[in-house]
């Protein structure tokens, strides 16, 4: 999965696009550490490259050839961008840059490792079947491209350095916000804790997880969870607040709830995920922003903005808990959730977190500002004894 790279070499990808959906990107992490044990620093390498950003051979960003090309070294850049060019995809080649300045190039074992990761959110009607074969078989071809040398060493550099400067990133925030929606928010709150006598409700509080990648990168922000969630490869693009680890036993029941962030021009994408296990081993349930919308009218469909919102339980009450459209039934706390998958890991099925997610502000094509979002909620709802 992961890979170094020499400062004179690049890593070219070639292939077609995704089709049309509600966001995809091509993210660069760098990552040191452990992935399977960690503790990991795994940040975000500049700014991805997703659907409002690409340069394809078409007018639209979607199911088109392009080419991506992945260096630190200004020569080997402009002469493999010559070869895109000369190959036919002149205008639809995209640079991402690995900045010397931040990062150790090279091949040895003390050299930084780099992922890249494709993320496919959310097809538009219709192309679910071409996103599924998309994901199964992506239209991908990447090679490692390094210039000519007579020395065996691979490991030594043909080119003298001629390092890229760390490329500008693009600013979060429009300065509009969410927040004057807050009076709907509070009477949303109010009537979900109405609705269920029998149980007593807990305000769980949802925030900021993960720093930023660049500010995580130089406090070495490791990711060890439960105690460190650290940087944990957040996108650029993305705002990914979260919960802490709390126990749902069986016969109670999780309100999640908020604002609509995709509804309110704030987000192209957004959703919520139920995780198990203090160290957030697996997902359980997730619900995205088109299978949210609409939710919230089962407890404000007096107020005018009810569709900007939204309310969802995920539930272990059974017949006793919520019941209806909104609601999703997790695994019990019993569940050996990896055994179906061939997998020994133990899960903590009774402990669960919740992750919030933003993605890629309309306007500015990165994350929006966290200041001005209204936070997801939680409302953690247990029998009355």
């Amino acid at each position: 999965m992961t890979w170094r790279l020499r400062q004179d070499e690049a890593i070219v990808m070639i292939g077609r696009t995704p089709p049309p959906e509600a966001y995809f990107s091509f993210d660069l992490t760098m990552m040191r550490g452990a992935l399977p044990t960690g503790p990991l620093l795994w940040p975000s390498v500049g700014d991805p490259i997703n659907n409002k950003t690409v340069r394809t051979t078409g007018s639209t960003p979607y199911n088109r050839p392009f080419a991506l090309v992945v260096t630190g070294h200004k020569r080997t850049r402009a002469e493999v961008d010559r070869m895109l060019a000369a190959a036919g995809l002149r205008g639809s080649t995209n640079n991402m840059t690995i900045p010397p300045a931040m990062f150790r190039l090279g091949l040895g074992k003390h050299s930084d490792q780099f992922l890249m990761g494709v993320r496919t959110i959310e097809p538009d009607p219709g192309y679910k079947k071409a996103l599924d074969r998309y994901r199964a078989a992506p239209p991908l071809q990447v090679f490692r491209v390094r210039p000519k040398g007579g020395s065996a060493d691979r490991t030594k550099p043909v080119y003298s350095p001629d390092p890229l400067p760390v490329p500008p990133l693009r600013v979060s925030g429009t300065g509009a916000t969410e927040l004057g929606l807050n009076p709907t928010l509070q009477l949303l709150r109010r009537r979900i804790v109405k609705a269920y006598p029998g149980f007593t409700a807990r305000d769980l509080v949802v925030r900021r997880g993960f720093e930023e990648s660049y500010p995580g990168l130089q406090e070495n922000l490791l990711t060890d969870p439960p105690g460190r969630p650290g940087v944990a490869a957040l996108s650029n693009d993305a705002d990914d607040p979260l919960s802490p680890s709390f126990k749902l036993p069986k016969g109670s029941f999780l309100v999640t709830y908020g604002t609509n962030h995709v509804a309110t021009r704030q987000a192209s994408y957004s959703s919520v995920t139920v995780y198990a296990d203090a160290k957030a081993a697996v997902s359980l349930a997730a619900k995205n922003n088109g299978e949210l919308r609409g939710s919230a009218r089962d407890f404000i469909r007096d107020q005018p903005n009810a569709d900007k919102f939204y309310a969802w339980a995920f539930s272990r009450a059974g017949k006793t808990g919520p019941t209806g459209a909104h609601v999703t039934t997790l695994p019990s706390t019993h569940t050996d959730y990896c055994a179906r998958y061939g997998g020994t890991r133990r899960v903590d099925m009774s402990t669960v977190q919740v992750v919030a997610r933003a993605y890629m502000q309309p306007k500015t094509f990165t994350r929006p500002a966290l200041s001005s979002l209204l936070l997801d909620r939680l409302l953690l709802f247990t029998p009355k004894k």
